[in-house]
């Protein structure tokens, strides 16, 4: 993947766009989610079935076919997302001289840890953002909600049919976790119960709550190593602070293919990704703006275990 740069620098930032895009967030950084690049329009996610228990008593000329096999397709439709700033380089005289390059002042962007501090610090923003959305994202949230860019994970795992939905018992604390766990891994379908990929993804607050609750046992058994090793009935546990509180999704999460959690993102589309340039010719101010889409999608939700506290 290609990234293009209007800068008078072009190493670190470049590096860190593309760091931005595909490990900016922690659900990619855990390899929970496989990230395909370069989709502008749209990804068709395949699903090609056989149905189970097909076998027919032998026949000479069979005539009656079973018709056990099926296909469909799941879309990823990546949306338009953008950054935009405004700077003056000028601002940071005092507290960045060891950054201050030789020359006029109007040219101070030209240094490049300035642009690269200043780039630094927006991916960080933009990251954890998308470390939100990629989980609780909700696009009829709307108005000038930072979640209305695109559906999380969670969010359309709640919106299908298909997904296997855990009985709630209320918000998650200390004292009914353990038992929501429980629920939440009986739920799991055998045909994926021995994949170890097949994790559990929780807030990291709520896995604080089951390291509490473990602690707290009278009879402590294998569950205080578990809950330490990140781990609940031998089944690993991946948390993340942009993970919707109080929710719970069991669903094979890797960074290849085989993943159910998919990500798709474009920053092919338009000519300039990222742009560091003079705000007017005469201005000692600078825009930053990063331009990019990006989206999420599960293969199959009859293959989640969505647990919701009501």
């Amino acid at each position: 993947m290609s990234v293009n740069v209007t800068t008078n620098y072009q190493g670190e930032v470049a590096e860190a766009l593309l760091t931005l895009m595909k490990d900016g967030n922690q659900a990619v950084e855990k390899g929970s989610v496989y990230v395909e690049a370069g989709v502008s329009s749209a990804l068709h996610i395949d699903r090609f079935r056989v149905s189970d228990d097909q076998l027919q008593d032998r026949q000479e000329d069979p005539t009656v076919p079973s018709d056990s096999i099926s296909y469909d397709e799941v879309t990823l439709t990546p949306l338009d997302i953008m950054f935009f700033d405004t700077v003056n380089p000028r601002t940071f005289e005092d507290v960045w001289r060891p950054y201050q390059p030789v020359g006029p002042l109007v040219d101070k962007v030209d240094s490049p840890k300035i642009q690269a501090a200043i780039i630094s610090e927006v991916l960080k923003s933009i990251g954890k953002q998308l470390g939100k959305l990629i989980w609780a994202g909700d696009i009829g949230a709307g108005g000038g909600s930072p979640l209305r860019f695109f559906d999380g994970y969670v969010t359309l795992a709640a919106a299908s049919g298909d997904t296997i939905d855990v009985t709630p018992a209320g918000a998650i604390t200390a004292a009914n976790v353990i038992a929501i766990l429980e629920a939440t891994e009986a739920a799991i379908p055998a045909d994926i119960w021995e994949d170890p990929n097949t994790v559990f993804h929780m807030n990291t607050t709520d896995y604080r709550l089951y390291l509490e609750a473990a602690r707290l046992l009278d009879f402590k058994g294998s569950n205080i190593g578990d809950a330490l090793e990140n781990r609940f009935a031998s089944r690993q546990i991946r948390f993340y602070s942009g993970f919707p509180k109080d929710r719970i999704m069991v669903a094979k999460g890797t960074a290849g293919r085989d993943s159910n959690l998919w990500a798709g993102l474009d920053t092919m589309g338009d000519e300039e990704n990222v742009k560091i340039e003079r705000f007017r010719p005469e201005s000692e101010k600078f825009i930053i703006k990063v331009l990019f889409k990006y989206a999420v999608q599960v293969g199959n939700f009859e293959e989640v275990v969505l647990y919701q506290p009501v």
